[in-house]
């Protein structure tokens, strides 16, 4: 294959420019994307994990990139860039609620986002205009356990900081506690009432068989007053 001079030229001077210009030049944002996002039934307990997606080393320059919410309409904007240099390669960040960070198990979130960041039934996550995240109504597990993976797929909860600390987390840790105040009473049983029969990943659904029945009722009997 020949090639003109001109190509030739414009080939040089592309990769003198590029040694002038330094790492940054070869550096960015770009390959971060959105990899797993996990919420309990009322949105108090949130992940967002990102994840670095092709093996490259130098996509720090997060400064005025953000993850957002079409839903809700929340931003997160990255307060920086990365505080290092030929270290992001496969690399994972986690935005978390600062409630999520209380719960046993849970690794150190790298960012903070606030509660109910995004909404449980539905909504488009999307890292500046590079990656979204969409998921339908009933698509997202709320059953405290299972999350969201990027592709479609559920399974059990894997949050991963950007120090490479991984952990997995129950945000029911009291099993029945359906409204999340602490203690099993009248108003969790209401709720189970209410989601009787049959269910898909729902919260009532304490022995996880696929439905509210009656031993969902007896789990919570026995379970009833404060939570240890």
């Amino acid at each position: 294959m020949k090639y003109g001079r001109r190509t030739i030229a414009l080939g040089v001077m592309f990769v003198g420019l590029v040694g002038i210009a330094g790492p940054r030049a070869m550096a960015g944002s770009h390959s971060w994307r959105i990899n797993e996002v996990f919420s309990n039934a009322d949105g108090t307990i949130q992940f967002i994990e990102l994840k670095e997606c092709c093996g490259m080393n130098n996509e720090v320059f997060l400064s005025g990139k953000y993850v957002s919410s079409q839903a809700t309409s929340n931003i997160f904007n990255f307060p920086g860039d990365l505080p290092c240099s030929n270290c992001t390669a496969n690399k994972h960040l986690l935005l978390a609620t600062s409630t999520f960070a209380a719960l046993p198990g849970a690794p150190v979130p790298d960012y903070i986002i606030p509660a109910g960041f995004f909404a449980i039934n539905g909504d488009t996550l999307e890292y500046w205009f590079y990656d979204t995240f969409t998921f339908g109504r009933g698509e997202l597990p709320t059953d405290c356990v299972n999350s969201l993976h990027d592709g479609g797929s559920t399974g059990r909860n894997s949050p991963t900081n950007f120090a490479g600390e991984t952990g997995s987390v129950d945000a029911c840790p009291c099993p029945g506690d359906l409204d999340g105040d602490g203690g099993i009473g009248i108003l969790d049983l209401l709720a189970l009432l209410a989601a009787w029969g049959p269910c898909d990943g729902c919260i009532e659904d304490i022995n996880g068989d696929g439905g509210v029945g009656i031993l969902d009722l007896l789990a919570l009997l026995a379970a009833w007053g404060p939570c240890p």
